[in-house]
């Protein structure tokens, strides 16, 4: 409406559980709040100004995208599932077992953090592999 504004806030991490249980409804107005309360710290007058909210619970993301436990990074960013271990060991580099099968998104290097980098790096590993006369892919199935 004129005079109205829209606001989305992403919250990078926020846990599955919560000591092992699902989230409650507490839990996600404390959650909102403890967000809020962060903005308000530099927005004077911000939680004045909300008219309207909608909190989403991890499981809620997984449910509505198919997120598992609402993770964007497809996988937690820890040292296990990091650099030659993103997505799995042995699979670092974008090609996968399945010849001309490739590989990209949150899920591998260098993870969700860094928006379009899965995606160039395995561009340029296709790229490598198209220019190797060792490449084994039928005439249908050659990318131009």
């Amino acid at each position: 409406p004129p005079g109205k504004h829209f606001m989305s806030c992403f919250v990078q991490y926020a846990p599955p559980k919560i000591d092992g249980r699902d989230w409650t409804d507490a839990d996600r107005d404390g959650f909102a709040e403890s967000v809020i309360s962060q903005i308000a710290q530099y927005s004077p007058g911000f939680r004045d100004r909300i008219v309207h909210m909608e909190v989403r619970t991890p499981r809620e993301i997984e449910a509505e995208v198919g997120l598992t436990e609402g993770n964007i990074f497809q996988g937690d960013l820890t040292f296990d599932q990091l650099l030659f271990n993103r997505p799995v060991p042995g699979y670092a580099q974008y090609s996968s077992p399945v010849g001309g099968l490739y590989m990209c998104g949150s899920s591998t290097h260098p993870g969700g953090g860094v928006m379009g980098a899965p995606g160039r790096n395995a561009a340029a590993e296709i790229l490598r592999d198209l220019a190797k006369p060792t490449l084994h892919m039928s005439p249908a199935h050659d990318v131009i």
